[in-house]
């Protein structure tokens, strides 16, 4: 017969044993510590300096000291005699680690948690019955999936890329919207309007991270970030225009120096103030609008100027202004174009953005006196001012016309024959000069 019973070990009195009283509390002393087992904790490595009686640990891997070469088995303090006493365990013990709070049990790859042992479930049903296909099934006002002291991931795994996970919204058992990898593994979102036709709203290539809208964008909110200008003047490639930018629905941003050659000036429309610090326009240009352009990044660069206000006469409100520069400096300002073509009683007339006035018209001599011929509309001064003439006459005798007294709003004219005797004859007048 064995001194020992063959589960706890706990000693037997033997026949004829004297002092059987020492071998009665011995087993006691066992029952004690495995009874209701419990341990203050299971990371130590060396015994704590004053334990109390009765003190039980598990041993830690790696034990030292007093405990040397006892990894995994419950160290007992005995108060009496004042030693650890270590218990091998057996698999199937159990023991409650009260710093942790957890139960363990001992199995053949030594002292594991009792949770991670549960049971594989086929099917869960919570308030509600699962089936093979939803073989996790909760019914509940909301589900909670929180962290463990750190962060909390949900994965939703698949075989293939040509398989679905996802997370599918229903109503009434009918699906109307779907997110996650549906059939490759781009990133979707997906709507339905009956559960069987999905439309695909959103998309995220998997590869390039860029973002498709299959079915548009409506945006009622304001559109702001670093795709959007942060100013009207901002060319950053790529970015969003703006309402204000470049004038498009607000006020023009303001040009420096608009002669510089670095091709630092912004293509767009620009305002041009020269009491607000513009400079490099046309000479007695004071306020207007500028527009910039170049054809290709270092290339050449085109600008127009129309006048809004002028300082001199060199310059006039409505006049557009021209200049450009393949390499180098800017070429001169050039004006150009028609500020006004019309006619009145007096004859016609057209002046030119450059400064240039032309004046036609027809007058009728007298045989008496010079008549007095009034410009269809006056010159800025007679400087340069010139007229030509021509008759207009069926005689066969000839005819000479005669201009004097040339004033900036008409000139005098008389028409002579052969013997120097006024006539009455139709003269054709053409006078050109400045209109500013």
């Amino acid at each position: 017969m064995s001194d020992t019973s063959p589960i706890l070990s706990l000693p037997y009195i033997l026949p004829s044993q004297a002092q059987k009283h020492v071998t009665h509390n011995e087993a006691i002393r066992l029952l004690d510590a495995l009874v209701q087992s419990a341990v203050i904790d299971r990371d130590r490595t060396a015994p704590p300096a004053a334990p109390a009686p009765g003190a039980r640990h598990l041993v830690a891997a790696g034990a030292t000291g007093p405990w040397a070469g006892q990894d995994g088995r419950l160290a007992v303090w005995d108060g009496e005699s004042a030693l650890w006493r270590f218990l091998v365990p057996v698999q199937g013990w159990q023991c409650f680690v009260l710093a942790e709070g957890i139960g363990l049990v001992f199995t053949a790859t030594g002292w594991q948690v009792l949770s991670r042992l549960a049971p594989e479930f086929p099917q869960l049903g919570i308030a509600t019955s699962a089936d093979q296909t939803n073989r996790l099934a909760v019914a509940s006002p909301a589900t909670l999936l929180t962290h463990a002291g750190a962060g909390h991931q949900v994965k939703v795994n698949k075989a293939a890329a040509g398989e679905t996970a996802s997370l599918l919204f229903q109503s009434n058992w009918s699906g109307r919207a779907e997110m996650g990898l549906a059939g490759n593994d781009d990133f979707s979102v997906k709507v339905s309007p009956d559960g069987s036709a999905f439309l695909t709203a959103l998309q995220a290539d998997r590869a390039t991270g860029r973002v498709t809208l299959p079915g548009g964008l409506t945006l009622d909110g304001t559109l702001t970030g670093g795709a959007v200008q942060d100013a009207p003047a901002d060319a950053t490639a790529g970015r969003l225009l703006t309402v204000g930018a470049f004038g498009l629905g607000g006020l023009a941003p303001l040009i420096g120096n608009a002669s510089v050659t670095d091709g630092s000036i912004v293509p767009g429309f620009h305002a041009y103030d020269t009491t607000l610090g513009s400079s490099g326009g046309p000479t007695g240009t004071k306020t207007g609008i500028l527009l910039h352009q170049r054809r290709a990044a270092g290339g050449g660069e085109v600008q127009l100027l129309i006048v809004d206000s002028a300082t001199s006469s060199a310059s006039t409100p409505g006049i557009t202004f021209s200049r450009s520069r393949a390499a180098g400096a800017w070429s001169v300002w050039y004006p150009g174009g028609i500020v006004a073509s019309n006619s009145n009683a007096n004859g016609r007339f057209i002046r030119h953005q450059d400064g240039t006035q032309t004046c036609w018209q027809s007058v009728t001599t007298s045989t008496s006196a010079e008549v007095t011929a009034t410009f269809p509309v006056g010159f800025s001064t007679t400087s340069g001012l010139i007229t030509t003439t021509g008759v207009n006459s069926p005689a066969a005798a000839a005819i000479t016309a005669r201009v004097t007294g040339r004033t900036t709003t008409g000139v005098s004219v008389s028409a002579f024959d052969a013997a120097s005797l006024r006539v009455q004859a139709t003269v054709e007048l053409i006078s050109m000069g400045r209109w500013y």
